[in-house]
């Protein structure tokens, strides 16, 4: 019983696909934060910082070399500012998104996602945002 459940649980895994509409929508120029912004007046690493579409760059995720399948999108450009309750909509080794390496927040890559995510570069001193040329 135990080597039948195991089994599916595998093929569930293989099965499951990342999904499609993540980091599709191309946003057209975005700026975050405010010099006069609750986040940015309070000491955030925030600034006011302008992404451009022109300007993005692709990245591919791997985090693999920390023992990690994946890595959860950061609402913010911190470490404490995961978002696990996403279910399966976060971005497993492999993945491919577009986004821009930030200048007011270095170590960080704005990613070009609806929801206006944020990836560490490094995680505990592995790389884990890797830059395609």
């Amino acid at each position: 019983m135990a080597l039948a459940a195991r089994s599916s649980l595998s093929s569930a895994r293989a099965s499951f696909a990342r999904p499609s509409h993540i980091l599709r929508a191309p946003l057209p120029s975005t700026r975050m934060g405010s010099s006069s912004s609750t986040a940015a007046s309070s000491g955030s690493s925030m600034s006011t910082e302008e992404f451009k579409v022109e300007d993005r760059i692709a990245c591919r995720l791997d985090a693999s070399a920390g023992g990690c399948s994946g890595m959860y999108w950061r609402t913010k450009p911190d470490m404490n500012a995961s978002t696990p309750g996403q279910g399966g909509d976060w971005p497993r080794n492999g993945t491919v998104f577009q986004g821009w390496k930030s200048v007011a927040n270095p170590g960080w890559v704005r990613v070009d996602h609806v929801q206006g995510y944020w990836m560490p570069i490094e995680q505990h001193g592995k790389p884990v945002v890797h830059f395609d040329k």
